[in-house]
């Protein structure tokens, strides 16, 4: 099983909340308002961390393949990447849904990108 789960669902207005969770220690960070917008000219869905420290930010983008990439990254320490997220089901709604086995440090993240 992997470690880490991010499931984003729609709230309507193009506004989206996602819940990361830590299967390890059943801890979750809620990004309660994700909202689309347009960065380095293509068309993402971002936000930040709405509970606790608030020091997570989500990330979200299509890529060509027809998945969907999110990285959460708490600058300048962490980043944990979704690489194939999908369209699923979760509780009768709609919702993209990833996994990932671990966070990496920031600066390992960003050299592959």
């Amino acid at each position: 099983m992997h470690r880490y789960q991010i499931s984003l669902t729609g709230t309507g207005g193009g506004r989206f909340q996602a819940v990361l969770t830590d299967h390890s220690t059943n801890w979750q960070i809620v990004f309660g308002d994700c909202r689309r917008e347009m960065r380095n000219g293509k068309q993402i869905c971002a936000g930040p961390q709405t509970d606790g420290r608030k020091l997570w930010m989500l990330e979200m983008q299509k890529t060509p393949d027809g998945f969907y990439q999110i990285d959460l990254t708490d600058p300048p320490q962490w980043l944990i990447r979704f690489d194939e997220c999908e369209l699923d089901t979760l509780d009768g709604q709609q919702c993209i849904i990833g996994w990932a086995d671990q966070a990496e440090p920031l600066e390992i993240g960003k050299e592959t990108t």
